[in-house]
């Protein structure tokens, strides 16, 4: 899949490209928000390759005490703003790793 450059730079402001060239098969960025309807259980917007080895992205959670990808679709920018919505709709942040601050 061709990325543009925009999207290429954000990925790489992420450390996304880094990541996956390392090997991780999960990569999480961004703030952590913890579920307003179950809490406890955080999450955070995450990219992987699926099976068909496109870059996705979409959100993990650690309810089952582990990072886990719950819901991708194929990366693009409508993708990648959809789900920065949705995590601020479903969730309160409690950790945001762009600055380095906890909440």
């Amino acid at each position: 899949m061709l990325l543009s450059t925009k999207l290429q730079r954000r990925l790489k402001q992420l450390g996304v490209l880094s990541a996956l060239e390392r090997g991780e098969q999960l990569v999480l960025a961004g703030p952590t928000y913890e579920l307003r309807k179950e809490p406890g259980v955080h999450v955070r917007l995450a990219f992987l390759y699926d099976a068909d080895a496109r870059l996705c992205i979409g959100y993990a959670d650690d309810g089952e005490g582990e990072w886990r990808a719950a819901e991708f679709e194929p990366l693009s920018w409508r993708a990648y703003g959809y789900y920065q919505r949705r995590l601020k709709r479903i969730g309160e942040v409690v950790e945001d790793d762009t600055r380095g601050t906890p909440r």
